[in-house]
């Protein structure tokens, strides 16, 4: 009786995940032909090369970096540039 009622329960969740799921994918794409961009907005050019230019010049640290953009742009995509660009002034 027991694995019958958890088999029942289980199968009742994963059909109200997949309704949920489709109710957004169907809120998304009615907002997407009304016009509304959807995801994060794009970084500002200036931020970017203001961080690039920081990687370059100065032997400062990610987390100072990110003090520096005040708050801009993430600390991750901040890692990022600094990585990528760290590693190909290592290559040079």
């Amino acid at each position: 009786m027991g694995k019958a009622m958890f088999t029942i329960i289980g199968a009742m969740a994963e059909l109200e995940s997949a309704l949920i799921s489709e109710r957004v994918s169907a809120g998304m794409q009615a907002a997407k032909v009304r016009g509304k961009k959807l995801g994060r907005p794009k970084l500002s050019p200036t931020v970017v090369k203001n961080v690039k230019e920081l990687a370059e010049t100065t032997n400062l640290s990610v987390r100072k970096i990110h003090e520096k953009s005040k708050g801009k742009i993430s600390r991750g995509r901040v890692g990022e540039i600094v990585k990528e660009i760290r590693s190909i002034k290592n290559n040079e």
